[in-house]
């Protein structure tokens, strides 16, 4: 990928940085046998989010994250669309992280691995520390730089929480607009309950509406708004302590042939 030379460097010293630092998580035992963030007191889950639509919170000081996912989408009236991307995320003080992704996208049978088109930097914030307001708000915004195509611009408000010893819940408002072209606008709500099924899995459903429109020409008219909602089951396997695999499948109830499949792998540093 030939990245920009900012975002190279930036990663470079924030890896350096994190590797430097101590182990962000207090082995206190709490419900579950978790441990917790010695600054921010966020349990330890929230570093490897149960769902694959939707995110939670922020890495603690210290932590990072490598991130693949793979996603196709299968639609009635056309081919199916695959997207792919490897994120490296780093928790940062004052309750920030910083993600560097670069992404590709496919249509049909072309090779979907490796094939990486487009680069994004995404900065979290988080309100307040763990437990301290409802929903424990996160702002979220990025920019992707397109190799192919204009860029996007996107906004996202993240809330999850605990609901019982083991029950887990997130959802996540996003805006996302393209910076030129037809100036497409995506508008998504996710949800996601999980159960965490004894120490190494969690099952659940989630669920994805999206909202879209596009310029029918420049300076002309919008085109109707474009709907889609999808829901379905999750899983997350933790076979060793610092992995874990989400697998997802959402369909559309009313034409079963449209469908999203979520593959994610992450490790915890």
């Amino acid at each position: 990928m030939s990245g920009s030379p900012f975002v190279r460097t930036l990663g470079i010293l924030l890896v350096a940085a994190t590797f430097a630092e101590r182990s962000a998580w207090a082995q206190t035992q709490t419900a579950g046998d978790e441990a917790i963030a010695a600054d921010t007191r966020q349990p330890q889950w929230t570093a490897r989010p149960p769902f694959s639509e939707t995110q939670i919170y922020v890495l603690p000081k210290g932590v990072a994250a490598f991130v693949f996912d793979l996603r196709p989408t299968m639609r009635a009236d056309g081919p199916t669309v695959t997207d792919s991307a490897y994120r490296a995320e780093f928790g940062l003080p004052a309750r920030f992280q910083l993600g560097l992704r670069a992404t590709g996208r496919t249509n049909g049978r072309a090779r979907t691995v490796g094939n990486i088109d487009a680069q994004a930097l995404e900065v979290r914030w988080g309100l307040a520390k763990w437990g301290r307001a409802f929903g424990n708000p996160t702002i979220q915004a990025g920019w992707t730089e397109a190799s192919r195509g204009p860029d996007v611009g996107e906004v996202k408000l993240l809330l999850g929480g605990g609901i019982a010893r083991a029950w887990r819940w997130g959802s996540n408002i996003g805006w996302t607009q393209e910076a030129s072209g037809e100036r497409a606008i995506d508008r998504t709500l996710t949800a996601g309950v999980s159960y965490t099924a004894g120490a190494i899995a969690s099952v659940g459903v989630e669920t994805r509406l999206a909202l879209a429109d596009r310029l029918t020409a420049e300076g002309g008219p919008r085109t109707p708004m474009a709907r889609e909602f999808l829901t379905g089951p999750s899983l997350q396997i933790r076979p060793v302590r610092r992995l874990y695999l989400d697998v997802a499948a959402l369909f559309d109830a009313r034409d079963t042939s449209r469908s999203r499949t979520a593959l994610v792998a992450g490790w915890e540093f």
